[in-house]
């Protein structure tokens, strides 16, 4: 009893001491983000009860060995309580993912929206498609994105082109550990677009290369040893882009690859340099003067350097970064040109988060 005793008090109090005395880590590298900060220590965080709150996050990021105690609870979770999920993170065969529902308010607010913006582009041919969670390719019979509901939705709030690309697009379209698109597994997606969208791009005449392995989002969360990602691109050598300085709002020369950002906290800012507001695109060598305004997230930064082949100039516009009328005062629309709406579930579930107004 004695000797139990003692080895508990010596286990939770060396954990106290080493805790406090090492060094926090910076950046929680599995997780993608930073740890919460030391509260501000003062009577009236105390007096509300702030200061605690804000204080179990700190410990908790900053605990000697989280990653370790994370991956004994998934463990846990999943080999010893044989739950099928994890928060609503799952991992198989297949590779890992989460089911995540449908928001209808949110989708109906994206609808409208896009409404706004496509009454506002005079003489545009319109277009739109979702891209949906990759769980309902993952063969598990569980709650979660329904595309059916997905698409009335939309369609019941917009009256142009609707692109349908769930029946195009299967589990290996995804990365495994990423909630992302595979650029290498996206040609019957460019076909769907292109047969609503008057282009035909042979995606063989060009280069594959391969780059790296890495780990997605999902690695992280779920904790546990679920594999890589191969990083493969195309090589479009005709293809140049620039960025917009948010700080001048002039465009700047930039990559289509950034093989730096690789290396960085989420590697699919390797496409066109993760989050941006405005990119454009030129193709040198394009045989139509095509221009394509495409309203997009991060899922379009590796499917746009694709749609080159048939556009001499694609607008990429972030709206989660920019808000419209800012848009407007520094792209000019070119009439007949055509615009397409292209959105994940996880920015049509948050629409708040786009800048229209």
């Amino acid at each position: 009893m004695k000797i139990t005793l003692v080895l508990c008090l010596t286990v939770i109090f060396g954990l106290g001491i080493i805790n406090i005395i090492h060094t926090p880590p910076e950046v929680l590298y599995s997780e993608r983000r930073f740890p919460a900060s030391l509260p501000p220590l003062s009577a009236q965080t105390i007096v509300s009860a702030e200061y605690m709150d804000i204080f179990e996050d700190y410990a908790a990021d900053n605990f000697i060995l989280r990653d370790a105690f994370r991956s004994l609870r998934a463990i846990s979770v999943f080999g010893l309580f044989l739950q099928t999920d994890k928060e609503g993170l799952y991992f198989g065969r297949d590779g890992a993912g989460e089911f995540e529902q449908i928001n209808v308010q949110s989708f109906k607010q994206a609808a409208d929206m896009i409404n706004i913006i496509a009454d506002s582009l005079e003489d545009i041919n319109m277009y739109y498609a979702f891209i949906p969670d990759k769980s309902i390719y993952a063969n598990r019979n569980f709650p979660g994105f329904n595309p059916k509901l997905a698409k009335d939705i939309l369609q019941e709030r917009l009256d142009f082109t609707f692109i349908d690309l769930t029946s195009v697009m299967d589990i290996n379209t995804f990365y495994r550990t990423d909630f992302h698109w595979d650029q290498s597994q996206l040609g019957n997606v460019v076909d769907a677009l292109g047969a609503e969208m008057n282009f035909n791009i042979n995606l063989s005449q060009y280069e594959l290369n391969f780059y790296g392995e890495f780990k997605g989002v999902f690695a992280g969360q779920i904790a546990l040893p679920i594999g890589r990602d191969y990083m493969l691109y195309f090589d479009f050598p005709h293809l140049s882009a620039s960025y917009l300085n948010v700080w001048t709002m002039e465009m700047e020369s930039g990559y289509i690859y950034d093989y730096y950002r690789f290396w960085g906290m989420d590697p699919y800012d390797f496409f066109l340099s993760g989050g941006q507001p405005l990119i454009i695109l030129e193709n040198e060598n394009a045989e139509y003067e095509r221009v394509l305004y495409l309203f997009r997230d991060s899922f379009s930064s590796s499917l746009a350097p694709l749609l080159s082949g048939a556009y001499s100039k694609i607008v990429l516009i972030d709206l989660r970064y920019i808000d419209f009328r800012t848009v407007q005062q520094i792209i000019e629309f070119k009439p007949g040109s055509d615009a397409l709406f292209l959105y994940s579930t996880q920015v049509l579930n948050n629409s708040d988060f786009l800048l229209v107004w």
